[in-house]
């Protein structure tokens, strides 16, 4: 029928508007710079059954969908190096969103107890796994084909909500609530001394430096994918040029327990051990510390 949904919809003058509290939150991401689509194109319009891009959805839950109300936003990745028009800042990743998105409803922050699914990426921009996160009623998770981007779909009975007025994710992956604005100062002064756009020089190429940010980032705002970031700290590890003696020495300390201490990880990282010692060594309770020992050894 979404075809003759679709043709009846343009007879009725295509009425549409964007639940609140996911107008709320593409406004507030629009503003940061961000881009954030709602309505789909006619072949989400004329998709069999029609989803929640469309003013006529057939998959909403719980309830039935409210003729003419979208219930779905799509968040496009920012382009490298794009920075926050509210704060200057460099724009999180989809990666930083998804994880602060998923781990605020996980946790029952109530300002997006409207959100009924997400699709998403953890490690990188139509790579590795793509997730289904969803709330219909309780937590589940599968896989997903839909890549690229960050999907988002609500549920019924917010339609007109102001529940989701004040949230901000791009605050709160700054410094809101359990981040620490200080983390966040510190992992852009390291970029800019890396890129040598401060009084130092790099030692490492523009490339490599954008990892290392990449990396430091995901461990400050909490990206528990270990094996990621393994992977992602040997490839910077062996870009790094220690010497012969100083990778003997950290092999020798990560043989003898380097999982039980935050310097001793980093070193293991930086010596190119490999991706399972490393997500084994990297525990939520000192992945932060982990993030320090690392801004403290590429600044040097």
């Amino acid at each position: 029928m979404s075809r003759a949904d679709y043709q009846q919809w343009i007879s009725r003058g295509r009425p549409f508007r964007l639940m609140q509290p996911a107008q709320d939150l593409k406004s507030r991401l629009r503003a940061h710079g961000y881009v954030v689509y709602d309505i789909g194109n006619e072949a989400h319009l004329t998709h069999e059954p029609p989803e929640d891009h469309t003013p006529y959805s057939a998959t909403a839950y719980p309830g039935r969908a409210v003729y003419g109300v979208g219930y779905a936003v799509d968040i496009m990745p920012p382009p490298k190096g794009a920075r926050s028009k509210v704060d200057g800042l460099p724009l999180p990743s989809l990666q930083q969103l998804g994880a602060r998105l998923v781990a605020d409803r996980k946790a029952g922050v109530a300002d997006v107890r409207w959100l009924k699914y997400l699709n998403w990426e953890p490690e990188r921009d139509n790579g590795g796994p793509c997730w289904h996160d969803s709330w219909q009623p309780n937590y589940s998770r599968r896989a997903s084909s839909d890549r690229g981007h960050i999907h988002i779909s609500g549920l019924t009975g917010f339609e007109s909500s102001t529940v989701g007025a004040g949230y901000d994710p791009v605050a709160r992956i700054r410094g809101g609530d359990d981040m620490s604005q200080k983390a966040e100062a510190q992992i852009a002064e390291l970029h800019e001394a890396l890129l040598g756009e401060g009084k130092k020089g790099s030692r490492y190429p523009a490339s490599v430096v954008q990892q290392i940010r990449d990396v430091a980032w995901a461990v400050v705002h909490g990206n528990t994918d270990t094996t990621w970031l393994g992977k992602t700290l040997v490839t910077l590890g062996e870009a790094a040029g220690l010497d012969a003696a100083e990778l003997e020495q950290i092999r020798a300390a990560a043989r003898e327990g380097a999982e039980a201490s935050a310097p001793a990880v980093t070193a293991g990282v930086l010596a190119g051990l490999t991706p399972e010692k490393i997500a084994a060594a990297i525990p939520p309770s000192i992945a932060r510390q982990v993030a320090d020992e690392l801004a403290r050894r590429f600044a040097d």
